[in-house]
């Protein structure tokens, strides 16, 4: 990645309630995934992620999977170190690789990863169809019921699921919408404007309950210049981003105005 000076610009920085979490230590690690497919990563980094009880929160970019320390803290306290040091090991061993550990900045730079699917919809339907294909849905009724209940507005976009008279149907229908608006790289690069330096990723986490994959930026630049970036998250409608510090080693979340689940203090 460019490691070029990060200035601040002149523009007048639009600022958004924001809610800005307690920090926790930061971690950063990374393993290069070769000639790996798709489906051998996805099955690899699964089988690692059951055997350890753990969560790779990450991404994808230049043939380099890399992931930290999620400082969300919803579910229990953020995972130690060691821990995180243990899953970069056990990883790069199942993928046949080494790991490295990222060192801090000696800039007063941030980074964060930016999702670009607007709100969550799109990720909830295929959530569904996902319980539809395992089995724990098995009738059209309380199909539509969790439909209805998870996915806010479908009749709005002309979407009708009354009209499917069977699980097929109404899978099919939902396999065949775009519930999700996906910004580009280019509308980062015109919201945001001169000081930063953006690289297109994917978003990769995964767990022993699945994975979750989403396009998405990848924002690096002076600390000044952050609610630039939380103008942004509000825009593209995200409950939340996570900010990492990379010259004090902290990272903290911050929660937009579309946050449902608030993060513990």
């Amino acid at each position: 990645m460019d490691q070029e000076a990060f200035q601040p610009t002149p523009e007048k920085i639009k600022k958004v309630e924001v809610r800005e979490l307690a920090p926790e230590e930061f971690w950063g690690g990374s393993v290069p995934l070769g000639e790996l497919s798709e489906e051998e990563f996805a099955q690899r980094i699964g089988e690692v992620a059951t055997e350890l009880g753990f969560t790779y929160s990450g991404y994808r970019v230049s043939g380099d999977y890399h992931f930290s320390r999620y400082p969300r803290r919803a579910f229990g306290p953020v995972a130690p170190i060691t821990k995180y040091q243990e899953a970069l090991q056990k990883l790069a061993g199942k993928l046949g690789t080494s790991g490295n550990e990222e060192k801090k900045s000696d800039q007063p730079k941030f980074r964060i990863l930016l999702g670009l699917q607007e709100g969550y919809a799109e990720h909830k339907k295929r959530a569904i169809i996902e319980r539809i294909d395992k089995g724990e849905i098995t009738d059209i009724e309380e199909a539509k019921k969790v439909i209805r209940s998870e996915i806010d507005n479908l009749s709005e976009g002309g979407i009708d699921i009354d009209k499917c008279s069977s699980l097929g149907e109404l899978k099919d229908l939902l396999e065949k919408i775009n519930l999700g608006k996906d910004h580009t790289l280019a509308e980062v690069q015109e919201a945001l404007g001169e000081g930063f330096n953006l690289v297109s990723a994917e978003i990769y986490s995964a767990g022993s309950w699945g994975k979750y994959t989403e396009p998405a930026i990848i924002i690096e630049g002076d600390k000044s210049q952050l609610q630039k970036v939380f103008a942004l998250a509000e825009k593209f409608r995200q409950a939340r981003i996570s900010v990492e510090d990379l010259q004090d080693g902290q990272s903290h979340m911050v929660e937009t105005r579309y946050c449902e689940d608030p993060d513990k203090e």
